[in-house]
Parts: C-alpha cells; sequence; structure tokens
C-alpha cells in the first residue's frame, strides 16, 4: 500500500508537467499560427502596396512623358501654322512637319490608352479600394483627358486641312486656334497630375514601411525565421524599385551630359569641368592643362563615302582618345568633328607636348570601314594654366591659337608659344591682303626654262606665280597659296597669271621670239566645269595666240576629285585644241596605272623630291627609273624638275629622260630675264647654265 501511495503523486506530477509542456506546444503553435498569419497578412499588404507604388510609377512617368509630347506637339503645330501662312515656304518642307505633328498625335493618344489601362489595374489594387477615392485627382484626370483630346482634334483638324486653307489662318481658324490660355490650362494640370501621383506613391512607400516596422515589433524572433522564406523577396522587389529609381536619375544625368554618338562628355560637361578646374586653381593653385582636336579633312570623309563613314571615324577617334589619356582625364566631343581633352594636375609642357604627340600618332593609324581603308589623322593644338592663361576665354583663343598652326601643317600637335601667335597674326594679315592681291595686280608671274637635257635646246617655259606684296616684297608660293586652301582666291589669282601669260606670249612672238610653249598650272576649281577651258580660250583670243601657245599642268590630286569625270572631259577638251597636258609632281600623289591609263596626259613631271638624291640614292635612282620606264611604256614624255648638278643630268639622259628643267639650266625668273635669254638662244649664245647651287623655287 505505501508504495501505491508514492506512485500516485510521481504519476499526477508527471501527469501536470506533460500537460504544461502540451499547453507550451499548444501555445507555440498558436503563437506560431497567429505569427504566420501576421506574415502572411502583411507579405500580401505589402506586396499589394508595392504593385500600387509600380503603377503609380508608372502613371507618373507616363504622364510625364505626355506632357513633353504634348509641349512638342504644341510647338510643332504652331510652327506648320506659321510655316503655312508664309507664301514663300515651298510645300516640300512643310509636309516632313506634318508628319512630325501627325506622329506627335498618335503618340499622345496612345500615352492616353496606357495611362487608361494603368488607372484601371491601379483601381483593381485593394489597398486603392481601401483609401478614400481622391475624387479631385480624377477629376483632374477625366477633365485632362477631355481638354487634350479637344487639343489633338483641333491639331489633327490644323495638319489634316489643305495647305492653301491653312494660309488662310487668321480668317479661317477662329476659335480653334491654339491659345495660349488653353495651353496653360493642360500645362497646369499635367503638372498637378504629376504631383498627385508622386504622393500617392509616397503615401504606398510609407504604408509598406509602417506594416514591416509593426511586423518587427510582435515577432522578433519568429520574423527573422519567416523573412528568409518570406520577406526575401519583398526586400528583393524593394531594392529593385529602388535601383530603378537610381538607375533612372543616372541614365538622365548621364543623357545630360554625354555625347550620344561617342559616349563622351559633351560640351556642356566639358565646361563644367572647365569652370571647375578654374575654381581649383583660385582655391588650391593647381594648374591643369587643355588640348583641342580637329580632324584633318574630315569633310572629305564625309563628302566621299557618307555620314556613317563619318560617324564610324568620330566613334574610332573618340575611342583613341580613351585609350590614350589617363582615366582622370576628361575628354569630350565639343561638336562636329572637334574634340577637347582637360588634364588635370598637368602644367608641365614637356609631358603635355608628348601625350599630345602620342595621341596624334594614335589616330593616324590605319582605319578600315566597309572594307575600306579611310585616312584619319587630326591636328592638337594646347595650352597650360596658368602659364599661358589665367582665365577661360584667353585659354580657349591661345588654344585655339595653336590648333591653327598645327592645321596649317596638319597631322601634327603645338602647344601654344609666341612664335605661334605671331605667326597666325602674321598670317591673318597676308590672307587679309590676299582678298585684294588679284585686284591690285600685285600678283607676278616668273618663268623658268624646259630644256633638252642633252643639247641644251630651249624648249619651252613654266609660269611660276609671286605675290608682289607691297610691305615684304617678292613673296614664293609657299607664303601664300596655303592661305588660299578652300576659297575663292585661287580662282582670281590664277586668271590673273593665265591674262600675265598671254600678254607676254604676244609681246614675244611680235618681237620676234620663239618661246616654245608656256606651262600654267589649273586648280581643280577651275577643271571641273568649264571655266578652265573658258579662261585660256578667252586669253588665246584676246592676245591672238594660238592653242599651242599654252600647256596645261595638273596635279594628282585630281584622281579624288568628285568631279573628277568632269575635269577628265576639260582635258580632252584642251588636247582636241592641240594643248600638251603634264601631271605635275608625278610620284607624291595618288595615282594608279588605271589613271594614268584612263587620263589623256601628254608628259609625266618627276617631282623634284626624287631627282634631289640621284647620284647619292640608290632607291631614288631606281623609283626614277621605273618613272621613265613607264612614261616610255605608256607613249607620254616625262619631264624631269629640280635638277640641279651635272650628276642628275647625266643620270636622267642614261635613264632615257629627254627634257627637264632646274636651277642647272635656269632659275624661275621675271618676264625681262626671261627675253633675254630667249634673245640669247636666236643668236645661239645661251646663256651659261647656273652652278652649284640649290635654291628652292
Amino acid at each position: 500500500m505505501p508504495k501505491l501511495a508514492e506512485t500516485a503523486p510521481r504519476d499526477k506530477r508527471h501527469s501536470s508537467l506533460e500537460g504544461y509542456i502540451r499547453s507550451i506546444g499548444r501555445h507555440y503553435v498558436a503563437a506560431v499560427i497567429v505569427m504566420t498569419m501576421l506574415i502572411g497578412a502583411t507579405y500580401q499588404t505589402v506586396e499589394i502596396a508595392l504593385d500600387r507604388h509600380s503603377l503609380q510609377q508608372d502613371i507618373s512617368y507616363l504622364t510625364g512623358r505626355q506632357f513633353i509630347r504634348f509641349q512638342q506637339l504644341a510647338n510643332q503645330t504652331r510652327a506648320v501654322m506659321s510655316a503655312s501662312i508664309n507664301p514663300d515656304m515651298p510645300e516640300y518642307i512643310i509636309e516632313p512637319m506634318v508628319e512630325d505633328v501627325r506622329k506627335a498625335i498618335g503618340d499622345i493618344r496612345a500615352m492616353s490608352g496606357q495611362l487608361n489601362e494603368l488607372h484601371d489595374r491601379l483601381e483593381r489594387n485593394l489597398l486603392e479600394k481601401l483609401n478614400p477615392r481622391d475624387v479631385a485627382a480624377e477629376k483632374m484626370r477625366v477633365e485632362l483627358a477631355g481638354r487634350l483630346e479637344d487639343f489633338l482634334e483641333r491639331a489633327d483638324r490644323v495638319v489634316s486641312t489643305k495647305l492653301e486653307d491653312r494660309r488662310q489662318r487668321y480668317s479661317f481658324w477662329g476659335p480653334i486656334d491654339f491659345a495660349a490660355s488653353s495651353d496653360s490650362f493642360l500645362m497646369r494640370r499635367f503638372s498637378e497630375l504629376i504631383d498627385s501621383s508622386h504622393d500617392r506613391s509616397d503615401g504606398s512607400i510609407d504604408h509598406a514601411r509602417l506594416i514591416s516596422a509593426v511586423l518587427l515589433a510582435l515577432t522578433a524572433t519568429a520574423l527573422i525565421l519567416a523573412t528568409a522564406v518570406l520577406f526575401m523577396p519583398l526586400l528583393k522587389k524593394l531594392r529593385n524599385e529602388h535601383r530603378r529609381t537610381m538607375d533612372f536619375e543616372t541614365r538622365l544625368t548621364h543623357q545630360a551630359h554625354t555625347d550620344a554618338l561617342t559616349s563622351l562628355n559633351n560640351r556642356s560637361s566639358f565646361n563644367e569641368a572647365l569652370n571647375q578646374s578654374f575654381v581649383s586653381l583660385a582655391q588650391t593653385g593647381t594648374g591643369f592643362s587643355m588640348l583641342l582636336v580637329d580632324l584633318d579633312h574630315f569633310k572629305g570623309v564625309n563628302d566621299s563615302s557618307g555620314h556613317p563613314a563619318g560617324d564610324a571615324v568620330l566613334r574610332h577617334v573618340a575611342h583613341t582618345l580613351k585609350g590614350t589619356f589617363r582615366s582622370t582625364d576628361i575628354v569630350a566631343r565639343l561638336g562636329g568633328d572637334e574634340f577637347a581633352i582637360l588634364l588635370p594636375g598637368l602644367s608641365d609642357l614637356t609631358p603635355l607636348e608628348a601625350l599630345a604627340k602620342r595621341a596624334v600618332a594614335a589616330i593616324a593609324t590605319e582605319f578600315r570601314f566597309d572594307g575600306r581603308v579611310l585616312p584619319v589623322s587630326a591636328s592638337i593644338g594646347g595650352a597650360v594654366v596658368p602659364t599661358h592663361a589665367a582665365e577661360e576665354a584667353t585659354l580657349m583663343r591661345v588654344a585655339d591659337l595653336a590648333l591653327y598652326a598645327a592645321k596649317a601643317k596638319r597631322n601634327t600637335a603645338v602647344i601654344f608659344d609666341e612664335a605661334s601667335l605671331a605667326q597666325r597674326l602674321e598670317e591673318n594679315q597676308l590672307a587679309a591682303a590676299l582678298a585684294f592681291a588679284a585686284d591690285r595686280n600685285e600678283f607676278v608671274v616668273h618663268y623658268q626654262q624646259k630644256v633638252n637635257l642633252e643639247s641644251g635646246e630651249h624648249l619651252g617655259f613654266e609660269a611660276l606665280v609671286r605675290w608682289h606684296h607691297p610691305r615684304l616684297g617678292i613673296l614664293p608660293p609657299g607664303r601664300f597659296l596655303p592661305l588660299m586652301e578652300g576659297s575663292h582666291f585661287i580662282s582670281s589669282m590664277t586668271r590673273c597669271v593665265v591674262n600675265i601669260v598671254a600678254q607676254d606670249l604676244k609681246a614675244w612672238k611680235i618681237a620676234g621670239l620663239r618661246p616654245g610653249s608656256v606651262a600654267v598650272n589649273l586648280p581643280e576649281v577651275l577643271l571641273v566645269g568649264g571655266d578652265g577651258y573658258d579662261l585660256i580660250a578667252a586669253a588665246i583670243k584676246a592676245n591672238e595666240l594660238e592653242w599651242a601657245d599654252f600647256a596645261v599642268e595638273v596635279t594628282e590630286d585630281v584622281f579624288l576629285n568628285r568631279g573628277s569625270s568632269q575635269i577628265l572631259e576639260t582635258i580632252t577638251r584642251f588636247r582636241k585644241r592641240g594643248m600638251s597636258v603634264s601631271l605635275d609632281d608625278f610620284g607624291t600623289g595618288f595615282a594608279s596605272l588605271v589613271h594614268l591609263r584612263d587620263f589623256p596626259f601628254d608628259e609625266l613631271k618627276i617631282d623634284r623630291s626624287f631627282v634631289a638624291h640621284l647620284g647619292s640614292d640608290v632607291r631614288s635612282e631606281q623609283i626614277v627609273r621605273a618613272m621613265i620606264d613607264l612614261a616610255r611604256s605608256l607613249g607620254k614624255r616625262c619631264v624631269a624638275e629640280g635638277i640641279e648638278t651635272e650628276t642628275q643630268r647625266d643620270f636622267l639622259l642614261r635613264a632615257g629622260c629627254e627634257v627637264g628643267q632646274g636651277y642647272l639650266f635656269a632659275k624661275p625668273e621675271p618676264a625681262s630675264a626671261a627675253v633675254d635669254r630667249l634673245t640669247a638662244a636666236d643668236r645661239g649664245t645661251p646663256i651659261a647654265p647656273l652652278r652649284k647651287r640649290r635654291i628652292v623655287a
């Protein structure tokens, strides 16, 4: 019996402990169930709130886009109406403007449809149903949609009307004109709707934050476990939404400061960086450098190969510049084929010059596009702050002066110095004086004799232009011809030369002299079309000369001219008249065997750069011998320029070249000296050739 008494209390204690454990278990299970339900409900609520936030963000973004498109439409429609009432405006210009308006109308209506769909989805959102309905915002939206559709109908009526009707705008359109008050109403409504969407979007995020805070307070331990299963996807979604917003802002900033074609900094970004560099200079005294880059002959690439090739060249140059300079340097495209580089902390001339030259060499490497090799090179000018300038305007001016000096040579880099400034000022003064040189009869002609290399017999002259500057005296062509590039001055100068030569020929022939043919250089601009032919024909007629009294020299650059077929036609007309046509400076340009076969030249002139090394350079001798053999094979005469020694003449004679000119025989001389030479030749007492002189004409 005692054993039974002891067993009963022990069983009772075990039963009570088990009941307590079971009770704790039941409470734990109930707590877990409750917390699970809270977590599940919170999960659903947060997901709904985020969905609502996403929809409101999309509505805000799309409303902003529609607002921008509306402004564009208003401006485009007014432009169409303004252009339509201008009787001088051709219809082919107005039609693309009309199409732009129609496209804008379609875009805005499409956005309205998307907005309606987003609002329908938003109304089905549970939190949106539970929140008080924003009657004012809904009324604004409906009113805006009506006003906007009315605006679109008016714009549609404008572009759907015939041009003649639009030209009666002030008497016909009346109330459907685009009044400023209507535009203002729409703009206010757009702004209010965007603000309203932002406010409601922020409210959705606040709801999500509040629910999450409550859950953390109620279920500290369980929430950590539940988060891994339930809330991690939600937190990821929140993070993605935040990243989306940040990425959107980053893209907008990037677009505002980046060149779309090359992905470099644009002019606006570069100017900001330049201003900041001057601020840093004032605060810390830290200097910096700037380089300006301009592509050589870029317009020719666009004209000959098309704009896709030009864009490819710009991207190539941008990539090259990024790879050449430091990551801390700011490389920008200012526009067109102009680039600029800002080099913070670099105020030493020597490393700056080395960097600029390295960039020139890197840009000039071979570049292929669409199976073709495109010529790419650049000129770079630079300056250092504060060595060369202490404020922005001066820096831009001196860097531009350095760039101008570089472009005079092409494919080179120049860092500003006083010599560059002096050269620029001198060239500006010469260029200004060139504008009046032809009218003032300041161009003069010197004649260089052509001779038979074996006998020394006089064969003719080459006419070489000189500029008799009123202050500087006689200037060689190298001083002023580069300043005429791309201008009409070269045509005026050539007219002067041809007329002077014609008058001298007439005088010589009246005096009974035998000058032979006189060769004149005609630029491409006169060979394309009939101007060059008409110029020679008029001079011959006015001075009672023969066509054979003239000869024409052209350079190999004519083969690259887009009007090469017209040049061929002009040359053919000259030859039909009995004029001799020479290919000047042969070997220094871009002639191919096809060009030599198709163009009707009578003689090839070997450039002085090859003749100068005869007797001292085996490679030059081989090249000259090959040129002479090529001329003979093509049935053309061969003329050597720049002969200065007997050794050069003897080599040319042995190689088969029979005609030459150079300082060995005569230097370029005025007409009076040419008369003396012709008179002496007729008497059989030729002037002794010049010996041991190497003077560049």
